[in-house]
């Protein structure tokens, strides 16, 4: 007959043993173990073989596109945000990681596409308009960069980057009385601010 003692190892044993199974075979949990243990790219590996086991869960491409980006991989990130968005389509939060991603890549016209459908749903979001003005200042589209600049600065009036932002695509207009003018009120709020002390230098040649 079995002691007591070995009994209740035995039972024990039996109780761990399908947890530790679970765990290994569950690539979730993997992959934020694997994270905060600060190996990400183990932890993307991880998410790679959950969203192939359930390739049509939301979350599981969410996660996998914010993981890819964190590694650097901005096209790995943006495919999955892309693929998240098709997923859910009334969802802005992965259309707002598919627009940093192709900013990332400098992939202009794309992410100024990406804006456009944030925008149609949340005319008023903050990211997605002032990634759209940086978007077509790089695409020297002063004119319209100003005006998505200008537009966040009436609900904004403090943020010294927006301003800024102002400021460089009125330059890039020729506006240089006007860009002068951005860049001093940068400075009045932040003094000796490189962006707008340089600006300042530009615009007054």
């Amino acid at each position: 007959m079995r002691s007591v003692a070995a009994f209740v190892f035995a039972a024990f044993a039996t109780l761990a043993m399908p947890t530790a199974r679970a765990e290994a075979a569950d690539p979730l949990a993997e992959s934020y173990q694997l994270q905060t243990s600060n190996d990400t790219a183990g932890a993307v590996k991880a998410m790679r073989k959950a969203v192939d086991a359930a390739p049509g869960v939301y979350f599981l491409r969410l996660r996998l596109a914010y993981l890819a980006s964190l590694t650097g991989d901005y096209a790995g990130a943006a495919e999955a945000y892309r693929v998240a968005a098709k997923l859910a389509p009334a969802a802005i939060e992965p259309l707002l990681g598919q627009q940093l991603a192709l900013v990332s890549l400098a992939k202009w016209d794309d992410a100024e596409a990406v804006a456009a459908k944030i925008l149609a749903s949340d005319p008023n979001s903050y990211l997605a308009r002032s990634r759209l003005a940086w978007t077509r200042y790089q695409k020297k589209n002063f004119r319209g960069a100003a005006e998505v600049y200008a537009a966040l600065l009436v609900m904004y009036p403090g943020d010294v980057d927006m301003r800024l932002g102002l400021g460089w695509s009125l330059l890039g207009l020729g506006r240089k009385d006007d860009a002068q003018k951005a860049f001093r009120e940068v400075l009045a709020m932040v003094p000796a601010q490189a962006g707008a002390t340089a600006g300042l230098a530009a615009a007054s040649k």
